[in-house]
């Protein structure tokens, strides 16, 4: 759904979500209870990162703790949050999905980037080139893992296709491999920069591959999930513009989430977007009014969507 659309929906929804706006306006106020439980990502990602600061912000706000469960992303994340093992979720756009459950969104709240790293004096200079080589798609339980998997599919490779052999590998131990020339690439999902791609970058340099010519025949299988966008130049040493694939994130929770929390997450969303960046990151950072609220076919929480509307109408 694009952005007009759901801002449309938003604005012409029954009487009832109008009437949660109303009920919530004062939400503000400190909230009692057990703390919040957020499935964020690894250490050394963008997810945690994110995680903590939206956790202070949360404090600060005077509202209940918001403690933060380390994972390996968006998979495991949303299965955490499906079973209850989780209040709140961070996941791909493409994993938000769990097959029997419903999930609802709070926000889409910044841009993941695919990355595809190389050695700089690797032979593999394109996608096709992964066919017979040794890769890292991303941690099992991961977000990466599953865009990768869909990704080399529409290029024809996948395990074991002419001797490739697929890894799943967390991203610590898939940059010790890939230093260690053990891998010939490893994917990565996340912001831009990645920390601790940059300190491989310092020790042994890197290049990115272009992925975005495999964009057409993944979003055709896959709607409304991957985006057409660029690495920077710069962001690692010596790296030039590269085209690649874009994922929204989602802050997810459970319809059940109680009105008053979905509503003052929200709030801190759109008070503190800012305060939510974390340092050094360059590049797509959603957190405005326009792209909060398109979640693509995910629905909003009834409270965050009542928030909104009273936000802007």
């Amino acid at each position: 759904m694009s952005t007009i659309s759901r801002r449309t929906a938003l604005i012409s929804a029954a009487g009832v979500a109008s009437g949660l706006a109303l009920s919530l306006a004062g939400c503000t106020e400190r909230q009692s209870g057990p703390a919040l439980v957020l499935a964020a990502g690894e250490p050394g990602g963008v997810y945690l990162s994110f995680g903590r600061l939206l956790s202070a912000a949360f404090a600060r706000e005077g509202q209940r703790a918001l403690r933060l469960r380390e994972t390996h992303g968006s998979e495991e994340n949303t299965t955490l949050l499906a079973t209850n093992e989780a209040d709140l979720a961070l996941a791909l756009a493409d994993s938000a999905e769990v097959p029997g459950h419903e999930l609802v969104a709070l926000g889409r709240v910044y841009q993941n980037y695919l990355q595809c790293v190389v050695r700089a004096d690797s032979a593999i200079t394109r996608l096709d080139d992964l066919r017979g080589a040794r890769v890292s798609i991303g941690a099992r339980g991961s977000g990466c893992a599953i865009t990768t998997r869909r990704l080399l599919e529409t290029r024809g490779i996948g395990q074991n296709v002419a001797g490739t052999e697929l890894r799943e590998f967390p991203i610590s131990d898939a940059i010790d491999e890939l230093a260690a020339g053990r891998i010939s690439a490893l994917f990565w999902s996340g912001g831009l920069p990645t920390p601790l791609l940059t300190e491989l970058d310092a020790r042994i340099p890197l290049t990115l591959l272009d992925l975005a010519h495999a964009l057409p025949d993944l979003a055709a299988r896959y709607p409304e999930r991957y985006l057409a966008t660029r690495v920077p130049a710069g962001v690692y040493r010596g790296s030039l513009p590269t085209p690649t694939i874009g994922i929204p994130n989602y802050l997810l929770a459970q319809p059940s989430l109680p009105d008053a929390a979905a509503a003052s997450l929200v709030g801190v969303l759109i008070d503190h977007a800012p305060e939510l960046v974390p340092s050094g990151t360059v590049g797509v950072q959603f957190l405005t009014p326009a792209s909060l609220i398109d979640t693509g076919e995910m629905r909003l929480h009834p409270a965050a969507a009542a928030e909104y509307r009273r936000r802007y109408g």
